[in-house]
């Protein structure tokens, strides 16, 4: 039996002001789940590899390693399937489930590497794989690049929003230095995708084992933050802090009721959440500030469950309250994250100096979140940045990714 999520809200200051005027409120919204013996759900996973040739030697070796390994994790209920891309895409391994497992292994074996990259196509022809087999479990699209398609992007987003709409999550993997990281984020914005940068190909197994094991721990599907608030009332942003940050849509249904899609969860996984929103002016007395529901389907048990919490907050006369510290650092990693999407914003604009001073911003956030390593890295790429007008291109990744904590092979 899947054990339920439970809820947790922790305000970052423990009463409001009274004002004539709305003001800010930040919560910590975190969902836990316990340890639990669960019922498995079959897996669909479709592969999608970049085998052009610059993904010689190292790199296509520890790839065929990698999804080797992958087939000896995967149960003979669960499906695979295997697309490669260069100038053209190939089936590599059909769809299939996997009941003949050193048959799949061996048809890896046969992958070279040669020609350029046009990702799209494989993006097509892998969504045409994972669609084949009809069964109902996790489906799941993973695509592993180093190098940069041309002239196919607005494609390669268009088909990743057609998997998602259609169900199918993405799974995003850059290796090296050489591809493009604002495409691969484009096409990973949603809630039950993302990207993720790997720096050396000796780190692709570890990558592929960790996302199947996260894949067949999976707990609960579909889920969804629903808040009942004042119609007054407003959400600026809402952000996943953890296990990764991500940039989360709130989507308004009216009358003050906000639903923000989460996706999937994993067992034994803790999820934490910043809201951000305006409320209208307070005056003394307790407030209602939100309600949330925690809906979701858990594996198992396919009729809708949830865990509720109402937060109330009195409204004082006073100096404002100190931010709780956990609510502190969930702060702090979340406006790192926000200044260097802003430096690499102002980069592309042409705007030097702005670039310069959000660097610069977002390393000292990160150092004050205990994150001193990437704080340096930050404030010696501003120094780059403003001496030569430019980054390098693995400094750049690592700040986006370290930031969110998507980064291998530190």
């Amino acid at each position: 039996m899947t054990a339920p999520i439970t809820l947790h809200i922790q305000p970052a200051r423990q009463a409001l002001q009274v004002s004539s005027e709305p003001q800010m409120v930040y919560l910590l919204v975190t969902g836990r789940t316990a340890t639990t013996t669960q019922k498995q759900l079959p897996l669909n996973l479709c592969l999608v590899l970049d085998r052009s040739s610059s993904m010689r030697g190292e790199r296509l070796f520890q790839v065929k390693e990698a999804a080797r390994q992958v087939i000896s994790q995967m149960q003979s209920s669960d499906a695979f399937g295997l697309v490669t891309f260069n100038d053209r895409a190939e089936t590599v391994v059909p769809s299939q489930l996997v009941r003949d497992p050193e048959s799949i292994k061996t048809q890896i074996m046969s992958l070279d590497a040669r020609g350029g990259t046009e990702m799209a196509q494989g993006l097509a022809l892998g969504l045409q794989e994972i669609e084949r087999p009809k069964i109902s479990g996790i489906n799941r699209l993973v695509l592993l690049t180093d190098g940069r398609t041309y002239g196919d992007e607005h494609a390669c987003v268009e088909l990743a929003r057609r998997a998602q709409r259609r169900g199918i999550g993405l799974t995003t993997l850059g290796v090296g230095t050489e591809w493009n990281e604002d495409l691969l984020e484009t096409m990973t914005a949603g809630p039950n995708s993302r990207t993720q940068y790997i720096t050396a190909a000796s780190e692709i197994g570890k990558v592929f084992s960790a996302e199947l094991s996260r894949l067949h721990a999976t707990v609960a599907q579909s889920v969804e933050l629903a808040l009942a608030m004042s119609p007054e009332a407003q959400i600026q942003a809402c952000y996943r802090v953890q296990p990764f940050i991500a940039q989360l849509y709130p989507q308004s249904a009216g009358n003050g009721i906000w639903r923000v899609p989460i996706g999937e969860w994993a067992a034994n996984e803790e999820q934490t959440f910043i809201i951000e929103m305006v409320i209208p002016p307070a005056t003394t007395g307790t407030h209602t500030i939100a309600r949330l529901d925690l809906r979701y389907e858990a594996v198992g048990n396919m009729a809708p469950q949830s865990a509720s919490a109402v937060v109330q907050m009195p409204a004082i006369v006073g100096e404002e309250q100190q931010v709780a510290p956990e609510v502190r650092r969930a702060l702090e990693r979340m406006v790192a994250y926000q200044l260097q999407t802003r430096a690499w914003q102002a980069v592309a604009e042409g705007k030097i100096d702005d670039a310069t001073k959000q660097l610069r911003m977002a390393g000292t956030h990160l150092f004050n979140s205990g994150e001193v390593a990437l704080a340096e890295m930050a404030h010696a790429e501003a120094t780059r940045l403003l001496q030569g007008g430019t980054t390098s291109a693995d400094g750049r990744k690592r700040i986006k990714y370290g930031t969110r904590g998507l980064i291998v092979g530190r």
